[in-house]
């Protein structure tokens, strides 16, 4: 008899395709961090939106990674209902870090540039959507 899949079971253990995702999303991070304090972003004794959004996307790609370790926390927007589904969960876990650090990368490097900063959330926005939908088609498909 064939046991019923349970996702509070299964176990992900390191592998070379997480850590290329922990390890390209760190340095982009670094280089965010940085470029902040070099072109003087972080200058200032106040916090504007852009600190905020700066501390808050770094924080954000930092869960996405630790929670790609505990599928059950990860919400597709569908129950998980196997191991096809959990793995397709858990690699679109670490893309959207990738995405939300060098979307933060791009925030930081284009900062001097108003019409780029003014559009670059409305952008992140749309890509991250679509991330999120073309990996739940994925998650859809692998139901069977």
């Amino acid at each position: 008899m064939e046991k019923k899949f349970d996702i509070k079971e299964v176990k992900v253990h390191r592998t070379l395709e997480g850590t290329i995702f922990e390890i390209v999303s760190a340095i982009i991070l670094v280089v965010v961090w940085v470029l902040a304090f070099t072109t003087k972003i972080f200058d200032g004794s106040e916090i504007q939106g852009k600190h905020i959004a700066i501390i808050t996307v770094t924080f954000a790609t930092i869960v996405l990674l630790v929670g790609s370790y505990c599928p059950r926390w990860i919400n597709a927007g569908q129950e998980l209902k196997n191991i096809r589904q959990v793995e397709i969960a858990i690699r679109m876990t670490r893309t959207l870090a990738v995405e939300l650090a060098a979307f933060c990368l791009l925030m930081v490097a284009f900062s001097s540039n108003k019409a780029i900063t003014d559009i670059m959330p409305t952008i992140s926005s749309v890509v991250v959507l679509a991330t999120i939908a073309i990996f739940n088609a994925f998650i859809y498909g692998a139901r069977l």
